[in-house]
């Protein structure tokens, strides 16, 4: 029959053996969640200057000073309303939403088959679930807006959205 300090010494080394399994696991955790951390930093970051780029041409930018001695005009980098009207089309008889850039297209089929008027965070819900930021709701906001002032969408008070009646 072992002695009691035998007992105590086998399970202070199972415990012990436990701690570093445990240790090691906890470093290779940390070294995967680094990983994918890296990875939703450049995610977050492209998000980011997609945003940006998105933005420079809804003001009628183009990233930059285009024309100036050296550089090649950007199409569209010219009068805002110019600009706005290549990259967002006003609407017309027979214009397909299927055919509008980017999110656009997405934000008017939402809007388009929602029971009620629309709001914001509900559009920013259907297309980036539950998680979006404020950023997006901003950007998105900035979209409804646009296609309100393009005629593909309709709102009395700048808040809530519904599809035009034709």
């Amino acid at each position: 029959m072992p002695t009691p300090a035998a007992v105590m010494k086998r399970r202070l080394r199972d415990l012990e053996a436990r701690a570093a399994e445990l240790r090691e696991r906890i470093a290779v955790l940390q070294q995967e969640a680094d990983q994918v951390e890296e990875q939703a930093t450049r995610w977050r970051i492209g998000g980011e200057i997609f945003e940006e780029v998105e933005q420079e041409l809804r003001e009628g930018g183009a990233g930059g000073r285009a024309g100036e001695a050296g550089e090649p005009e950007i199409a569209g980098a010219g009068e805002a309303a110019e600009s706005v009207s290549r990259y967002v089309p006003q609407w017309s008889e027979g214009a397909d939403p299927a055919r509008l850039p980017g999110l656009y297209a997405e934000i008017v089929s939402f809007v388009s088959g929602a029971d009620r008027p629309v709001r914001v965070p509900d559009v920013v819900r259907a297309l980036f679930g539950e998680g979006a930021g404020r950023s997006s709701q901003e950007g998105v906001r900035a979209q409804l807006k646009h296609l309100v002032e393009r005629c593909w969408l309709a709102s009395e008070d700048g808040r809530s959205f519904t599809a035009v009646s034709r």
